[in-house]
């Protein structure tokens, strides 16, 4: 091509000097083309050498063909990395084959960066190498991300990858061409999607680990270093199998993590750990709400709900911290952000067995208090509130094994929803009707309330005792609205004490220790006197 160059050029030399030569100058510009478009072809051939590379971007340059030379240039060289990466082979092991792979592009695009700097001498065609560059960075990392990004790889061989491909990069660097931040965004979105799809693993085992809990103590653990824990359990905490399984896949996880931790992948980390933990916490709940398991597991339950806050998160709080090699305050702060949610999942116990407590003992939506009987000294609070406290004996018992957990405000808790359903407007009408009450019926429910009120004693709220006054209340205005003109004699206080008084004598042995519950509490005894019309609204 060099003879042929210099011919063509001198003939477009000499049809210049010369007019009139219109139909030569033509002829020239096209025996021009022609040969251009041969080197060209040449020049597209991959794996060329650098001397013959050189010879036909030199040639072209003569020609006046340097944006085409520039082209062709960039297009062998893309096709060489092409051809030189199809000669890789994979045979099952993703870390050689990526560092393979890495060494065969970065090297090939510093030499295309030196080759370029070497052919292209004008400032004005460097933005098309950087775009070149760019090119090649997307096709390496879409095979990388072929062979290394799928949701089951673990962090530890992404990492391998990653670490070959920075090694090689780093070679670039030292030639003067930083390709860091461009790795950097092309891997930054499928570093987090394995992130999340790691945390989609790791709740979808804990859903399953949850769900087939059988909620007893799986082992105990100790509180040594976290105070906090300490504090609510002393020296040891009993833990569910759940919660054991989850300080295990949050240590795990925090063990992938280090391989490819870095700053940009902060937020995501925090935001997976935080997903994890609260979804064990969302798996609780659900358990509690909707499987039957009795007291004792369900007990546990709340017990481990203690042991997720105040022992599994300072955990995971202090190995991210580790492996950021800083304080990650936004897991150190979920700790204190969450430290209600045993008291709410204490309320959900509360309401549920409150409702399936009174529905087998003393259901009072069913219950029937227009019986036709007598009042007379030998009335006694009904077997059905006895069998009730007697079911509040048994969660207090059971609140035994369980120090960490507040036994007189779960058993006050309990009480107050009692109260919460008998006061429920819908439970006073039926059918349309409002509900009514016999002479001797309003009588049998003020003295159950009021002996289920000395018993507990000190465990009844102040609130519980206005709504057991409501309760008594609406009862008695119900029965002086439909007997006005009976004139019915109504017993006073004394008469209830008394009754009371004598059951608890006669049964006092058989219901374990409410708190002070057996004292005399006038204060929270309720005005049950003699009258003859409801007071005024």
């Amino acid at each position: 091509f060099d003879a042929a160059t210099s011919l063509v050029l001198q003939l477009k030399q000499q049809a210049g000097a010369t007019a009139g030569l219109q139909d030569v100058r033509q002829a020239a510009d096209s025996h021009t083309a022609d040969l251009a478009r041969l080197i060209l072809a040449d020049l597209l051939i991959p794996c060329s050498s650098r001397k013959q590379v050189t010879q036909n971007v030199g040639l072209l340059h003569r020609l006046g063909w340097d944006k085409e030379a520039k082209g062709a240039f960039l297009a062998a060289r893309s096709a060489t990395i092409k051809n030189r990466t199809r000669q890789l082979k994979l045979e099952g092991n993703t870390q050689l084959y990526i560092r393979e792979l890495a060494i065969v592009y970065f090297r090939l695009i510093r030499n295309t960066c030196e080759w370029y700097s070497e052919l292209f001498a004008d400032p004005t065609m460097i933005s098309a190498l950087i775009a070149w560059v760019r090119q090649e960075m997307a096709g390496y990392a879409v095979i990388f991300r072929r062979h290394v990004f799928h949701e089951m790889q673990r962090f530890q061989v992404i990492a391998s990858c990653l670490n070959h491909t920075l090694a090689e990069v780093d070679i670039l660097g030292h030639a003067g061409l930083d390709l860091k931040f461009m790795l950097d965004q092309e891997f930054f979105p499928d570093l987090t999607s394995c992130i999340r799809s790691y945390e989609s693993r790791c709740l979808a085992l804990l859903t399953k680990v949850a769900s087939e809990d059988s909620l007893q103590v799986a082992s105990k653990v100790s509180t040594e270093n976290y105070p906090s824990a300490a504090a609510i359990f002393g020296p040891h905490i009993p833990i569910v199998s759940t919660v054991s399984r989850l300080d295990e896949s949050l240590t795990e996880f925090g063990n992938e993590l280090q391989f490819i931790v870095r700053d940009s992948l902060y937020s995501q980390v925090v935001a997976s750990v935080l997903a994890v933990i609260e979804g064990v916490l969302k798996q609780f709940l659900t358990i509690l709400r909707k499987r039957e398991s009795g007291y004792t597991r369900e007990l546990a339950l709340l017990v481990s709900t203690q042991a997720v806050i105040s022992w599994v998160i300072p955990r995971a709080a202090a190995h991210l911290d580790r492996i950021f090699g800083r304080t990650v305050s936004d897991i150190h702060n979920l700790e204190q952000r969450l430290e209600a949610f045993p008291l709410s999942l204490q309320d959900v116990f509360c309401q549920k067995h409150s409702v399936a407590i009174s529905k087998m003992t003393f259901d009072f939506v069913t219950a029937d208090f227009v019986i036709d009987s007598t009042v007379t000294d030998a009335m006694q609070p009904s077997p059905q509130m006895e069998q009730l406290l007697g079911q509040l004996g048994v969660v207090a018992r059971d609140l035994d094994q369980w120090p960490s957990l507040s036994k007189r405000s779960i058993l006050s808790s309990l009480i107050d929803c009692l109260f919460v359903q008998m006061i429920d407007h819908r439970n006073w009408e039926n059918n349309g009707s409002k509900r009514m009450f016999s002479h001797y019926g309003v009588h049998q429910l003020v003295l159950d309330i009021h002996f289920l009120l000395r018993v507990c004693g000190s465990l009844v709220s102040k609130s519980t005792n206005n709504m057991a006054n409501r309760v008594c209340e609406k009862a008695l205005r119900s029965y002086f609205a439909a007997n006005a003109n009976k004139g019915r004699e109504m017993m006073n206080k004394s008469w209830y004490d008394a009754r009371v008084l004598t059951t608890m004598h006669r049964l006092g042995f058989s219901f374990p220790d409410f708190g002070n519950g057996f004292e005399h509490r006038s204060q929270q005894s309720f005005d049950t006197g003699a009258r003859e019309s409801p007071e005024p609204s």
